[in-house]
């Protein structure tokens, strides 16, 4: 009985890691220096937000968003598309320096759904 846990225990071991994606998977490296920072912007309505990125590593990054939708705090996937999502948002760089932020919102008297986009700047 201990020869099969032994054996599922490094098997798993040895192959965990690598079966979280495969390879030529969406996910590649990014340069840390054109996400690392605090992003700010306004959204449709006129408030401002924030989006903290950091601790950026392959394609991993830690990220606090602050905003009128309240406070997330995740670690995300940056994806080939230069885009994650946090919450109900979904985060894009579109060229250095500037962002684009989609966020989903939801009437509390209709229950529909519309998305708030905005311009988002990093801030030096």
């Amino acid at each position: 009985m201990s020869d099969i846990f032994s054996t599922l225990s490094s098997s798993y071991a040895a192959n965990a890691a690598s079966a979280q994606f495969s390879l030529g998977s969406k996910f590649s490296n990014v340069d840390p220096k054109q996400w690392q920072g605090t992003w700010t912007g306004k959204d449709s309505t006129g408030k401002s937000y924030s989006i903290e990125i950091s601790n950026v590593k392959g394609y991993r990054a830690d990220v606090i968003y602050k905003g009128s939708q309240g406070f997330q705090n995740a670690r995300v996937f940056i994806s080939n598309q230069n885009s994650f999502r946090i919450g109900d948002s979904k985060f894009e760089l579109t060229s250095t320096g500037k962002a684009t932020l989609a966020s989903v919102v939801t009437s509390p008297y209709s229950g529909a759904q519309s998305i708030d986009q905005s311009v988002a700047t990093l801030q030096s």
